[in-house]
């Protein structure tokens, strides 16, 4: 094969990866590894009439997208209503660092909260021991000796239940899965064996 007609099926190949992968739709929403301070700065400048110019109404107080009433889960519909609008502009989901794009649809999203990896033991430790001695905060009781999510017995599997536990029944009233940055959001279901994490829309 000539170096000619290999480099004309290597066209070939990437105009069909394009036609077939180049229109996957697209959404835009906040970073969960960015921090609120940067996701909030970004957030007012999309919100601003003289910056990005999206539309805010409905994450105000009464509003359909006003809950979870969090920084990150605002700034996903603002991020998002103005990369739609003004992407074939040329506008994208960076946001400074606060947004990255997503190809499954956000309103079909769900979200589980765990323990950081990336996170150092104790601090991780303090934000579980703090959820737990709040009566009625977390269900802290299955991660007991001889209960489903005793094992793995590790401070991070621990916490992961409880943190999980204390976002879910608190999601909608403005609670984040934050804890100091102990805290992490997954996509993916952290429920193991006998251990079901919770999942509330």
């Amino acid at each position: 094969m000539t170096s000619l007609m290999f480099k004309s099926l290597i066209l070939v190949f990437a105009t069909l990866f394009l036609k077939a992968y180049g229109d996957l739709p697209q959404w835009c929403v906040a970073d969960s590894q960015a921090p609120d301070s940067a996701v909030q700065i970004a957030l007012d400048w999309a919100c601003s009439k003289k910056g990005g110019g999206a539309d805010c109404t409905k994450i105000q107080k009464h509003e359909p997208c006003f809950h979870p009433n969090t920084v990150k889960a605002h700034a996903s519909y603002a991020f998002n209503n103005y990369y739609q609008r003004f992407k074939h502009q040329g506008a994208n989901c960076y946001f400074y660092g606060a947004g990255i794009p997503v190809t499954n649809d956000p309103r079909d999203l769900q979200q589980w909260c765990i323990a950081d990896v990336q996170a150092p033991d104790d601090v991780v430790q303090k934000a579980m021991d703090s959820i737990c001695s709040k009566t009625g905060a977390a269900d802290c009781t299955n991660i007991q000796l001889n209960h489903p999510c005793y094992l793995p017995n590790t401070v991070k599997d621990h916490a992961s239940y409880v943190f999980n536990s204390y976002y879910q029944r608190f999601k909608h009233k403005g609670v984040s899965c934050y804890f100091g940055a102990a805290g992490i959001t997954t996509t993916n279901d952290p429920s193991h064996r006998s251990c079901k994490f919770e999942y509330i829309p």
